[in-house]
């Protein structure tokens, strides 16, 4: 990696995702483990009353947290397992988009395009659980970003 992306220990971001658009704090723990806290807005998400979930794209808040274990360190290409946690916070007006929390274990590979410009994938598996419906269930996941170093400090 340059001297951009490992110089400094705290990155604010902004992403384009699956997910949606957010911007996250990512803070490096030690050189190999990463916390990144977001902040955004996309897709919302509900289960059915007895078994299922939806997925629909929406102007819906939500907050995550990742803790990333990097256990391949390249120039260009970094490999990792993580945990993420996220809440998306629902419309109460409209019954497709629920409060939620996932909780999911991943693997994935980030790409570094330039020194500011990252590419990530990852695959995994968690849990959803619907405050609403009070009920949760396994799920897989997948995840596609594309992430842009605003500033490092």
């Amino acid at each position: 990696m340059s001297s951009f992306s490992q110089s400094k220990n705290n990155t604010v971001y902004v992403t384009l995702g699956g997910q949606g658009v957010e911007t996250s704090f990512k803070t490096r723990l030690t050189y190999d483990i990463h916390l990144e806290a977001f902040a955004g807005i996309g897709a919302g998400y509900s289960l059915d009353e007895t078994s299922g979930y939806s997925f629909e794209y929406g102007f819906i808040p939500f907050t995550k947290a990742n803790l990333k274990w990097h256990f391949v360190n390249e120039e260009e290409r970094t490999f990792y397992l993580a945990t993420q946690v996220k809440y998306s916070f629902g419309k109460p007006s409209d019954s497709s988009y629920n409060q939620v929390l996932i909780t999911e274990g991943h693997i994935g590979n980030e790409q570094y395009f330039t020194p500011r410009l990252i590419f990530n994938i990852h695959v995994g598996g968690g849990y959803i659980q619907d405050f609403d419906v009070e009920r949760g269930e396994f799920l897989f996941t997948f995840g596609v970003t594309l992430k842009y170093a605003i500033f490092k400090f």
